[in-house]
This record gives structure tokens, C-alpha cells and sequence, in this order.
């Protein structure tokens, strides 16, 4: 799931979102991504039926919105990914933060998490665009998602450089809203994960002892 996202994010999304096949091929490996997040919560039981439910919904407005690409069908498009990407991330930050050691499994499942912010609000400000068009923002040179991705991982990582700005005041609070969680949530995680081998290590002494 991880190798997908950084894939999907910084390579498919900026260089083979053009044209119908690239749109087509966009479609496909969103698809792919959506079958691995069902697996990556198999054994959740009481998140794996909501996610697989979320995923079902998704893969079919996600290869609707190609076929029937209407303002109404893409915002639906849009806030079928942020449904399902914000509740996956839910369900990976449950495993990552359950009692036990810290392994490369729950590094990486907070990376992915990290990953999902970006992506969830690069579909909201997508979303913000078709509904209220092209003045939201400054700057963006049609509706292709890979303006918005730049966008919000600029945002998330707060670099701001200043070239894509938002305009209306929903987008503008989205902004200082991804920017603040880009600060927070990378602290905050490294505190508890850092607290959570600190207690792993101290049961295993008092184990041994």
C-alpha cells in the first residue's frame, strides 16, 4: 500500500494524468489501491465490512466518473475517495497505535496515514474547485487533480511557495487546517511511538528480571 501511494502521489498522478489513457490508467491503479486497503484490514473484522463497503462504492464512481464525467457525478467521485481514504486511515491508525512492540509494519503504516492527509485533502480541494469554480483559486490550470495533489502536499508540508494560492474562504481554512495537521501529526506520532517502545522495552526487562 505504501509503494502505491508514493506511486499514485508523486509519479502517476504529475506525469500520466493526461489524456484518455493516462485518465484510464489513473482509474486502474486507483482501483488496485482500493482491493490492497481491504487487505491491508482483513483481519480487523469490525473495520474490514465499512471499508469494503466504502471500496465498492468507490470503484464503481470512480470508473462512472470516466464514462459520465458531469460536475454532480465528479463531486460525488471526490467525496466517495475522502469517505473511504478518512476512514481507512482511521482503521490504519487503530492497528499502528495497538499495544505491542514498534516494527517496521506500524512505521509504515503511519507513513501511509500521512500519505492519506494529503491525498484526502487533495480530493476536497478538487471538490471545493468544481463546486464553486475556478475562482477558488489562483493559478490552476484546469480541473486535473495533479494541481490540487501539489497543492495540498505544499500545504501538508507547509512549503508554500506561493505559485497555487486559495482564494475562497472554505479553501483558505482547508489550507491552514492541512498545514496545522502537517505540523502536528508528524510530533505527536513520533511522541507516542517513542513512548509506546519506551513501555515495550520496560516490560521486556521486568520480564526478564
Amino acid at each position: 500500500m505504501l509503494l502505491l501511494l508514493l506511486l499514485f502521489i508523486f509519479v502517476f498522478v504529475p506525469i500520466l494524468s493526461r489524456g484518455k489513457g493516462g485518465a484510464i490508467f489513473i482509474r486502474t491503479v486507483y482501483s488496485v489501491m482500493l482491493l490492497t486497503g481491504i487487505l491491508s484490514v482483513a483481519k480487523q473484522e469490525k473495520y474490514l465490512v465499512v471499508v469494503s463497503i466504502f471500496a465498492i462504492l468507490g470503484f464503481l464512481v470512480n470508473w462512472l466518473s470516466g464514462v459520465e464525467p458531469t460536475r454532480p457525478i465528479l463531486i460525488a467521485h471526490d467525496l466517495g475517495v475522502i469517505a473511504y481514504n478518512l476512514f481507512f486511515a482511521m482503521a490504519i491508525l487503530v492497528k499502528t497505535f495497538q499495544p505491542g512492540e514498534i516494527t517496521h509494519h506500524r512505521i509504515e503504516g503511519s507513513i501511509v496515514v500521512f500519505l492519506l492527509v494529503g491525498l484526502i485533502f487533495a480530493y476536497v480541494f478538487h471538490a471545493v474547485y468544481l463546486f464553486n469554480g475556478p475562482s477558488s483559486f489562483n493559478n490552476i490550470s484546469g480541473a486535473g487533480l495533479r494541481e490540487f495533489m501539489y497543492f495540498s502536499f505544499t500545504s501538508l508540508t507547509t512549503m508554500g511557495y506561493g505559485d497555487i494560492t486559495p482564494v475562497h474562504p472554505l479553501a483558505r481554512s482547508l489550507a491552514n487546517l492541512e498545514a496545522l495537521v502537517g505540523q502536528l501529526y508528524p510530533a505527536i506520532l513520533i511522541a507516542r511511538l517513542v513512548s509506546m517502545e519506551f513501555e515495550s522495552s520496560s516490560k521486556k526487562r521486568q520480564n526478564v528480571g
